[in-house]
């Protein structure tokens, strides 16, 4: 914990203007946000090709790690650096700090699920996908995670309805497909 309080005061010395921002919430989006990113969805939706949809998932990836909140956007970057240098009892302080910060954002659940799953906690990883979801149902990378997660625990049918969701939001999401189809015989079961 002494390392989360010294890890803040360098942040917050080192930016000006963060710590008056924490005592000030920012709203999570800003006017005309959610109708640009309800764009980019039916545009991700509509995508001709993987190409095509790449570049909408990767604007509506960077929408989704922006909180409206300074504080809570350069913490969850350095708990994104603690999580790739293996630092994750760090990032994972740095992110339930983010969380407390901003319980309203669905991009700190999701990253604070992947911790949990590094950690092998499947338990906790499976109840922050729900929180990231409750927040924003289209975030493609938790439904997947939550699909493989159910796989993985031997939910089948469930990983099969949830990679299908999968699909619905990003038909083009990455590996997807061929997972739908070996779970396929399984969750709809062998005709007669």
């Amino acid at each position: 914990m002494k390392l989360i309080v010294a890890l803040l005061a360098v942040i917050l010395t080192s930016a000006p203007g963060l710590a008056q921002q924490q005592a000030e919430p920012a709203p999570t989006a800003r006017p005309g946000e959610s109708q640009r990113l309800d764009r980019l969805f039916e545009r991700l939706k509509a995508a001709p090709n993987a190409e095509a949809a790449k570049a909408f998932a990767n604007q509506i990836e960077q929408r989704f790690e922006k909180s409206g909140s300074d504080t809570a956007d350069l913490m969850l970057q350095r708990a994104k650096l603690a999580i790739e240098s293996k630092n994750l009892d760090t990032a994972l302080d740095l992110i339930d700090f983010v969380v407390t910060l901003k319980p309203d954002w669905a991009e700190a659940y999701h990253r604070r699920a992947i911790i949990h799953f590094i950690l092998k906690d499947e338990e906790s990883a499976i109840r922050d996908i729900r929180l990231a979801l409750a927040h924003e149902p289209r975030h493609f990378h938790a439904l997947a995670g939550l699909g493989r997660l159910l796989q993985m625990m031997g939910q089948k049918k469930q990983a099969y309805q949830v990679y299908q969701r999968t699909l619905d939001v990003h038909p083009h999401f990455p590996d997807i497909a061929p997972m739908i189809e070996r779970l396929k015989k399984e969750a709809e079961g062998q005709p007669i």
